[in-house]
């Protein structure tokens, strides 16, 4: 923390507050510091904020906004509170804020990740979340789980065709330089490769292809 600290101040020449988080351990709110001592004498003490996840109440977090609800998760709840009614109302927290989709997709995603529902509560979840009342959550987790299937099939299909040319590259006019590599590999349209493999089953050198 203090390397990290005296880094950010070298490169910015501003105030930095450090604070570490714990997502498991930790002893709530409080202070630690890091000590540098010399010939028996103290050099100087650094001090920074650390926050215990696990050791805050969620309850008064839960109602800050949507991070404090995506935390929340991370956080203990009061004795004999609904953990089901609970992290459904994490989510529809954060669905229903006013964060751009993207953020809130993450913070679901944190929601999720640190459930502690157990198999027959998550059952139960996935029928409360189904009503009305909950239609907002579903359809931003619905909206981005399409967007991100789309964009990692969109990114296999690059890196396949890329991988495909470059090897038909290397056999038909032997190694390639770095620079028709990096190239290559920057292309990020699937049409554009295709407009390159459709040149090299005709090509003669590396210019013909258009490289």
């Amino acid at each position: 923390m203090f390397e990290y600290s005296a880094l950010l101040w070298l490169r910015d020449r501003a105030p930095i507050f450090p604070v570490v988080l714990y997502l498991q351990g930790g002893k709530g709110l409080t202070d630690e510091e890091y000590q540098l001592s010399l010939f028996g004498r103290e050099l100087f003490r650094f001090r920074y904020a650390s926050v215990g996840l696990a050791r805050l109440r969620a309850e008064e977090y839960f109602r800050r906004g949507p991070l404090g609800a995506a935390l929340a998760a991370l956080m203990g709840w009061r004795k004999g509170a609904d953990p089901v009614v609970l992290e459904a109302d994490m989510q529809r927290r954060v669905a229903e804020s006013g964060l751009d989709d993207l953020r809130k997709f993450l913070l679901l995603d944190v929601i999720e990740t640190y459930s502690k529902l157990s198999e027959a509560e998550r059952a139960r979840f996935e029928k409360l979340v189904s009503r009305k009342e909950y239609r907002t959550m579903q359809e931003v987790k619905e909206t981005w789980s399409d967007r991100m299937r789309e964009k990692f099939l969109r990114e296999g299909l690059i890196e396949g065709k890329c991988e495909t040319l470059l090897r038909q590259l290397a056999v038909k006019f032997g190694p390639l330089s770095p620079e028709v590599i990096a190239k290559v590999k920057a292309v990020q349209s699937t049409a554009e490769l295709d407009a390159y493999l459709d040149r090299f089953v005709a090509a003669e050198s590396l210019e013909d292809v258009g490289l």
